[in-house]
């Protein structure tokens, strides 16, 4: 158990102006201050919850954007959410809505059913993770929540994850429940089903797992996660991430992910398991049993929706196969410029295979290679916008800042504000420490399953 520290026990500390935020807000003086950082995947996106093998992914987390969050427990059954940003502040009631007590392994997703896809809104990823907390866990009281991020967001840098991540541990914390680490990841991963996505846990699973300086190797069936040492031959290059255009959240862009995420873990699979013949090219999700459909209500109510069943099982093979080798490149401290070469490989079948590319990013990746010292780039996070991740030399930083502010008008936003310079960062940290000597901890002081 975790003990609550209060306000004005956080003296010296670099969040100050959060605590003052939060002390004028929140009706309980006793907190917890917690970070979580931005996830950035390195190779074999998108391949999570690919079910037809066994899926590896280099990820790692960003040592600058991240997302600071004040949890403070209540007495009653009320969630407060509070947002520095431009988010308005909510609440709601846990006797609201109350998901029944599981009682086998499909009543998450029978519950979701049942409700239906709610309304975006930002406390969605908030309610989410409360809900499935109280289908799975004795929950008895609530949790005011102040949160302040520099994660863009719709940037394909998971800050809807990390706030799920956020609402999961202070459900936890609130409560006094475990904060086993698998166990956070896999749940929290399931109860962001609750906004509609039909993802997996590559997100949480790095948020949590993630080692300062290290990159980190995650599987799927089974699950483990563990750390690898950078190469020193990257040591004069930093990633960047450039933030092209909003990611589509529209209601076509969700139909298009878990169209993907449907391939990925039901059809395929079956397929290749049925049949040593050519799988077809495409495939109608109306020929999809009902069965199979009732995990994606959306796509089922949707009309003539088309799977690329050879285009993605080639682009998820493509990415395991880069995958594995980036890891050896790693561990024999390769080239930076071959690690680029992967990355441009990646953004090829991204928008040939995959699909996930706009041309907006097209134009803005192709300017970003038109500068010194950029060696490689690909897409990031689920597509369709967000961000770009580039490896780039650190003696060429500013330059490439100002090829970009020369092509202002291909991004959605300034470039002061569209570029962010990223190394490999801690996981999940607490600020713990004596009064006056306030310092980031990890949460989980191992952090290999």
């Amino acid at each position: 158990m975790v003990s609550p520290t209060p306000m004005d026990g956080f003296t010296d500390s670099n969040v100050e102006h959060l605590l003052d935020e939060a002390s004028m807000r929140f009706e309980n003086d006793n907190c917890w201050v917690i970070r979580v950082p931005a996830r950035l995947c390195l190779a074999a996106d998108h391949t999570d919850y690919w079910e037809a093998f066994t899926p590896e992914l280099v990820t790692f987390a960003s040592d600058s954007a991240l997302m600071n969050a004040v949890i403070s427990p209540r007495s009653d059954s009320v969630i407060r959410m509070f947002n520095v940003g431009e988010f308005e502040d909510c609440q709601f009631d846990l006797n609201d809505d109350t998901p029944p007590r599981a009682t086998g392994s499909n009543s998450w997703l029978e519950w979701l059913d049942a409700c239906g896809t709610p309304a975006p809104h930002w406390s969605n990823y908030v309610r989410g993770s409360v809900h499935h907390a109280q289908m799975h866990h004795d929950v008895k009281v609530g949790f005011d929540l102040l949160i302040d991020s520099n994660i863009p967001p719709a940037s394909g840098a998971s800050s809807s994850s990390a706030l799920a991540i956020c609402a999961s541990i202070a459900i936890r914390l609130a409560n006094g429940l475990s904060l086993e680490q698998s166990a956070l990841v896999e749940e929290t991963a399931d109860a962001e089903w609750y906004v509609g996505t039909r993802g997996g846990m590559m997100d949480h699973a790095t948020m949590v797992f993630a080692k300062a300086g290290k990159m980190l190797r995650l599987t799927f069936r089974p699950f483990t996660a563990r750390t690898l040492d950078s190469s020193a031959q990257l040591a004069d290059y930093r990633f960047v991430t450039i933030f092209t255009h909003p990611s589509d959240k529209s209601r076509a862009a969700q139909l298009a992910f878990n169209a993907r995420a449907l391939a990925a873990r039901d059809v395929i699979p079956q397929m290749l398991a049925d049949s040593t013949e050519k799988l077809p090219d495409a495939l109608n999700v109306a020929e999809i049993s009902e069965n199979v459909m009732r995990k994606y209500p959306a796509l089922h109510a949707a009309d003539g929706v088309k799977l690329r069943i050879n285009d993605w099982l080639v682009f998820a093979q493509g990415e395991l196969q880069r995958s594995q080798e980036i890891q050896v490149l790693l561990h024999a401290n390769g080239e930076a410029a071959t690690l680029g070469s992967y990355m441009d490989q990646a953004w090829k079948d991204a928008g040939e295979l995959y699909g996930i590319r706009t041309p907006e990013m097209d134009l803005v990746a192709n300017a970003c290679r038109n500068c010194e010292g950029v060696l490689g780039v690909k897409v990031m996070g689920a597509g369709f916008g967000g961000n770009l991740l580039a490896l780039v030399r650190e003696d060429c930083l500013d330059g490439m800042r100002d090829t970009l502010a020369k092509n202002q008008n291909l991004l959605s936003r300034p470039v002061r504000d569209s570029i962010l310079v990223h190394g490999p960062g801690q996981g999940v940290s607490i600020m713990t420490g004596p009064e006056g000597d306030m310092n980031w901890s990890p949460l989980w002081p191992t952090t290999e399953v």
